[in-house]
């Protein structure tokens, strides 16, 4: 085979709109691992939620969360693990403060924030995807669920100031004008940061300096013995951008943005017609 490793995005990409998995992705995925290919999870979301999907498929390859900022053994051993400088952290939390932005943080499996609302009351479920319609385990995803939590603080500068945590990501929601100045204005302060959006910039999600997918992936490509050019990569948003121009083949989602379509080498159907599937079958096992 040309690809020997192949990284994969959870939302927009692997799940669905229901967030479910299609079975044809997860017996595409299998063919390809039978064939000798290695899957590499490689997401946003938490070290939990990351290990919860590639457990469902089936896998046992490092996974990567927080977009890079973590990359862990399917057993849930940490092997690297990034975090924030105070100081930047506190810059960006005294940011959204001033300009009324709301925020997140995320140390391992524990949301951090300052007000309940609907981003976040939830955020155990959301984090950790029941997958019932696929077939998933409820056991196994109770016992997920029952390692995440939502701590609430009056004020995330205060919190922050007297608890010093280890925080791998934060997220910013607002519209998009508000995101794409925020965005801006934070790479103007030459914090060491890094700044994606993972819903069309309905969101920013930002990451220590070198917690990237693309850096990720690079060392996980390279720990198994392989290099970037024979990886490829699949994803649907502008988190994924430098992976997939990183990696030897860059495929876009259907449903992906434009911006993302033109740095890929191809383009999938959507999320909703097993994407990942078809780029499989059609592209990196021909």
């Amino acid at each position: 085979m040309k690809y020997h490793v192949l990284a994969i995005d959870m939302d927009g990409t692997i799940l669905d709109e229901s967030r479910e998995i299609n079975r044809k992705n997860v017996e595409a995925i299998q063919e390809f691992r039978n064939k000798g290919g290695h899957v590499i999870v490689c997401s946003g979301r938490s070290p939990l939620s990351t290990r919860w999907l590639a457990e469902y498929i089936g896998l046992a390859e490092p996974i990567i969360a927080y977009n890079g900022a973590v990359i862990q053994n399917y057993d849930g051993g940490i092997r690297s693990t990034l975090h924030f400088k105070q100081n930047d952290l506190m810059r960006i939390a005294s940011y959204c403060e001033e300009n009324r932005l709301y925020l997140q943080l995320y140390e391992g499996d524990q949301l951090i924030v300052s007000e309940k609302n609907n981003r976040n009351e939830r955020w155990v479920e959301h984090n950790i995807l029941a997958l019932e319609q696929s077939g998933a385990s409820k056991e196994r995803c109770d016992y997920y669920r029952s390692q995440c939590s939502v701590q609430h603080t009056e004020n995330l500068r205060t919190y922050l100031e007297k608890n010093k945590p280890n925080i791998s990501k934060a997220a910013i929601f607002a519209e998009r004008e508000k995101t794409m100045k925020c965005a801006g204005d934070l790479h103007e302060e030459k914090l060491d940061i890094h700044i994606s959006s993972s819903l069309n910039y309905a969101n920013l999600e930002i990451s220590p300096l070198n917690g990237t997918k693309e850096y990720a992936l690079q060392t996980v490509v390279e720990e198994l013995g392989f290099t970037l050019n024979e990886a490829a990569a699949i994803g649907d948003n502008y988190n994924d951008l430098g992976m997939l121009k990183a990696a030897g083949m860059g495929i876009a989602m259907g449903n992906a943005p434009e911006e993302v379509k033109e740095a890929a080498n191809f383009t999938t159907v959507t999320n909703d017609e097993a994407g990942v599937a078809y780029a499989i079958q059609n592209y990196i096992l021909k």
